[in-house]
């Protein structure tokens, strides 16, 4: 089987999907033939053993410019539209990848925008693929649009290092990701920090949150710190540069709790590559995955409030003892991720879709 993956990727390492897109590719070579056609920047990715920045599908190498299937991730692309029209017309079927676009919240995001663009273009090209690949019950639930649903998550790989003990004097929580407030729900955690600023402090709990100051342009890092000095709370929560590779390993590895508040997500790479470390996490179900740490017993999984947030803040520190525990919850976890695991699935996926459209 040959599974063609079209991308937009570009050179912003805080992006979830220009770091899990990538890994799709590699992993699924172990079940087919795939290749990467990225329509974004021309860059190259490690590990993809056959990649291509070309303009239009005629330019591809056999078999690649004949795919059994193709997979486009995300979707509001422009440029993915001449290409899906080219693939429908040499009858080659095609599977979209949303990553979270098509929920309820990120549509309020550029509504009018998005309203038309729906109606003009993307609702066709959606209605047109051969199925929509979600990549959490979660986000097939809370989506607008888009027949043909099936789940075939994001993966990650284990750590031959993780975590062996926890503070027994504090609580540091960390953050890693895009420094988004709304989307990541940051304005969200910082309510919840000023309702339960006593009980914090008098546990020495500390909040570290990295990422990038720019989102698209736009300049974050005062907005940020205006925030967290409206509530009172900059005492408890500092904020910090990126963060990458063995860097990150270290601050990860140095946390007792990974949090992620987010209101909309696909499948986030971040919680994941936590849940690989044994970091209990702290999650809301807007980031997809609240209900699987709770039946892994890998932390705190809760809605998408300040209030909610703010009471799983008070239960992670009445449990503070019991997070050895939820660290093997949170390995335990991981393991339902595994690489080899989910690129099976997907491929397995997209064997049937094929049949059907025969």
């Amino acid at each position: 089987m040959v599974i063609l993956h079209i991308a937009h990727l570009d050179s912003l390492r805080a992006s979830g999907v220009n770091a899990v897109v990538p890994q799709h590719v590699i992993h699924q070579r172990n079940y087919a033939d795939t290749a990467l056609w990225n329509v974004g920047e021309a860059l190259t990715f490690e590990g993809v053993e056959h990649q291509f920045s070309v303009k239009s599908l005629d330019e591809l190498p056999l078999p690649y410019r004949a795919p059994d299937i193709a997979v486009f991730h995300e979707l509001y692309r422009p440029k993915f539209l001449p290409i899906a029209k080219a693939l429908r017309r040499r009858g080659i079927p095609y599977v979209v990848v949303p990553h979270g676009s098509l929920n309820r919240r990120a549509q309020q995001k550029g509504k009018v925008k998005k309203t038309v663009a729906n109606a003009l273009f993307f609702k066709r090209f959606c209605q047109q693929a051969a199925g929509m690949q979600y990549l959490s019950q979660n986000e097939m639930d809370e989506r607008i649009f888009g027949d043909k649903p099936f789940i075939a998550t994001n993966g990650i790989d284990p750590q031959p290092i993780v975590k062996s003990s926890f503070r027994t004097d504090a609580l540091r929580f960390v953050f890693v990701g895009r420094l988004e407030p709304r989307t990541k729900g940051l304005d969200l955690l910082t309510q919840a920090i000023a309702a339960e600023k006593a009980l914090l402090k008098k546990y020495n709990c500390h909040f570290d949150i990295y990422g990038p100051d720019t989102d698209n342009g736009v300049y974050l890092g005062d907005k940020l710190q205006h925030l967290f000095a409206s509530a009172n709370i900059e005492k408890l929560v500092t904020l910090h540069p990126p963060v990458y590779g063995e860097q990150k390993k270290r601050i990860l590895l140095d946390s007792d709790v990974f949090i992620q508040t987010s209101r909309n997500e696909g499948m986030p790479i971040s919680i994941l590559e936590a849940l690989t470390y044994g970091l209990p996490c702290l999650v809301t179900k807007g980031t997809s995955l609240d209900s699987t740490i709770n039946s892994c017993g890998a932390g705190w999984g809760t809605e998408t409030d300040a209030a909610a947030i703010a009471g799983a803040l008070r239960q992670a520190v009445a449990e503070r003892n019991s997070l050895p525990e939820k660290s093997r919850g949170a390995l335990h976890c991981a393991d339902q991720f595994r690489w080899e695991k989910v690129a099976g699935d997907a491929v397995a996926q997209y064997k049937k879709l094929c049949q059907k459209e025969r």
